[in-house]
């Protein structure tokens, strides 16, 4: 069987690994800076702040993530924010998992009980103090297992940049794909989506084991 194909699919689809890598640290990043900062301010007590949260959560994580990074994609040059496709991918998903996260670490929040809020508050510490000092660290352990999950989540929807034009590692792979459809009889396609498969897998499954790892370590 000549896989003489296998070369040149395999040095394309790194390239496209890469990139999907970077876009996936990139989302990461944001989406988890966004998630921190609104599940905080989630305990607000101010109402028009709860609303806002509120407001963001409900759209975003109302919405399939797909829907938002096309809206992200055609909607800013229409308000004259001119962005690559790699930029306007990172920002669509990352409000659209930032929101998840939100609602991650404001359940977090919630779950501690308001007795250690007034504790904190009796030994002098002010509303802010007791939040970070002493209700932050005690939801950081029920906040991380999920939030591991929620990492894996975005790993996959990198997939998505590949429908606004991002070579990722699919859009690299499909690529690949019409181009040995064009020059020969077979565009080896199934192979080529299971090395996508595999490739995922590798990626996302470690960060499975260790969701499930931090959950039964963290809550026993």
């Amino acid at each position: 069987m000549n896989q003489v194909w296998m070369g040149p699919v395999a040095s394309h689809m790194l390239s496209g690994l890469y990139v999907t890598l970077w876009v996936s640290l990139l989302t990461t990043l944001v989406a988890t800076a966004i998630g921190i900062v609104v599940g905080a301010l989630s305990a607000s007590t101010t109402p028009w702040v709860k609303f806002v949260v509120r407001f963001y959560i409900d759209i975003f994580r109302g919405v399939p993530s797909l829907i938002t990074l096309l809206f992200v994609f055609f909607a800013l040059p229409h308000v004259g924010i001119s962005t690559g496709p790699i930029t306007a991918s990172v920002l669509g998903l990352a409000l659209w998992g930032g929101a998840n996260i939100a609602e991650t670490a404001r359940g977090a929040l919630k779950s501690i009980s308001s007795h250690q809020t007034e504790a904190a508050r009796a030994l002098g510490m002010g509303k802010l103090d007791a939040l970070v000092f002493a209700v932050m660290p005690q939801a950081l352990r029920r906040f991380l297992p999920p939030y591991i999950g929620q990492l894996t989540v975005l790993i996959q929807a990198s997939a998505l940049t590949s429908v606004v034009g991002v070579t990722d590692l699919l859009g690299s792979a499909r690529q690949m794909i019409e181009r040995l459809a064009y020059v020969s009889n077979d565009a080896h396609a199934v192979e080529i989506y299971c090395g996508v498969l595999v490739v995922f897998f590798v990626i996302c499954y470690p960060l499975t084991l260790l969701s499930d790892y931090l959950e039964r370590r963290l809550r026993s």
